[in-house]
């Protein structure tokens, strides 16, 4: 694969594994590390590579390799020194009362559920992200994990299940 091919294959995934990255780290500095990881560990092997296979799957296979060698450090940092987001920080401030509620409700119910997804166990992490986040069909989630396609459904539907209750729980709460 030459450069140009290489470079097509940023283009057309770039968004999804970027999204993927995202769901999977805690900020968004960590995402793009990881993005960036993913690409170049992608680049050093782009001779083993083949277009016409499932390239995306291929992707987020290194993408999921490396985040998983790189969640303990992950999650000392976060245990360590939790960091909020510059967008966090910026999305409370609004112009008006109502839009300022509004933003502030829909905020919480993201934060609730993106740490609702953080307790998840990282195997159905890892699916509801590619699935929701990364827009994968079941197919290809299958393959960047190397597990059968029910598993994939399975583990789905479970994590599904769980974080239903968690948010129900928070309702309740």
């Amino acid at each position: 694969m030459d450069n140009y091919e290489f470079q097509a294959l940023i283009d057309e995934y770039g968004n999804s594994i970027y999204r993927f990255c995202k769901g999977m780290t805690y900020t968004p500095e960590d995402a793009e590390d990881l993005y960036q990881q993913t690409f170049l560990t992608a680049f050093e092997k782009r001779n083993k590579l083949d277009r016409a296979g499932n390239s995306k799957a291929y992707l987020m296979s290194i993408a999921s390799n490396l985040w998983r060698n790189q969640k303990s450090t992950y999650a000392r940092h976060q245990r360590i020194a939790p960091t909020v987001s510059y967008e966090e920080v910026e999305h409370g401030v609004s112009s008006g009362t109502n839009d300022m509620l509004e933003s502030t409700i829909q905020a919480d119910e993201e934060v609730k559920l993106r740490e609702s997804i953080d307790k998840l166990p990282d195997k159905l992490k890892q699916v509801i992200l590619m699935y929701y986040s990364s827009e994968m069909p079941i197919e290809d989630i299958a393959k960047a994990l190397h597990i059968p396609k029910g598993t994939v459904k399975s583990r789905l539907h479970n994590a599904k299940e769980q974080l239903k209750e968690m948010m129900e729980r928070e309702v309740n709460v």
